[in-house]
């Protein structure tokens, strides 16, 4: 029997991610840490999460390339979480 994850668990997973790793990393980096703990984990929900957390305003996200994605915890992010060094 597999446990299933809720999207309010990945997403607040993905904030605790960011801020332990100085508020900024590209996507893929990202997506590593976080199939170590979700195997079931695909690349596109990822970036409909990423989506979901840059419409509420807690990271921004840039491309650097065509095919890399930077993720930035935003200053609102940084205040929600009470990190303090980034």
């Amino acid at each position: 029997m597999s446990l299933i994850r809720s999207p309010v668990d990945t997403l607040a997973k993905i904030l605790e991610v960011l801020a332990e790793n100085s508020c900024v990393m590209r996507d893929s980096d990202l997506y590593e840490v976080l199939r170590k703990e979700h195997p079931d984990l695909s690349f596109s929900d990822l970036i409909r999460y990423l989506m979901i957390l840059e419409i509420r305003g807690f990271i921004h996200v840039s491309s650097s390339r065509e095919s890399v994605r930077i993720i930035r915890l935003s200053k609102y992010g940084k205040e929600q979480l009470r990190v303090q060094r980034c």
